[in-house]
């Protein structure tokens, strides 16, 4: 194996494990149709962020950064909407929420 496979192995692992890192969140929080605890500057954070990276990808012509990165920010996204959907809570009484 050449040096430069080698090193897009690298990428590609790097990759998929950033991706992967937000499907326990993501199944908790439809799951449990919970996300109060959820901040929401962090998907923003992380949707800037993937942005820059996918057009910093753009740039190199490196399809596994901008792959890894428009899956991020979907992810992101779906985070976001799942908080929207799942975050509020608008009034508690005897200890249930309503929403």
């Amino acid at each position: 194996m050449d040096e430069g496979t080698l090193w897009g192995l690298v990428g590609i692992l790097a990759s998929a494990v950033v991706v992967l890192s937000w499907v326990p969140q993501i199944i908790r929080i439809w799951t449990t149709r919970s996300a109060e605890d959820i901040s929401v500057g962090l998907p923003l954070l992380m949707l800037l962020g993937s942005t820059l990276w996918a057009t910093y990808g753009i740039h190199l012509n490196d399809i596994i950064i901008v792959t890894g990165n428009i899956i991020v920010f979907l992810f992101n996204v779906l985070l976001l909407l799942l908080k929207a959907k799942y975050g509020r809570v608008l009034l508690k009484l005897s200890g249930e929420a309503l929403q």
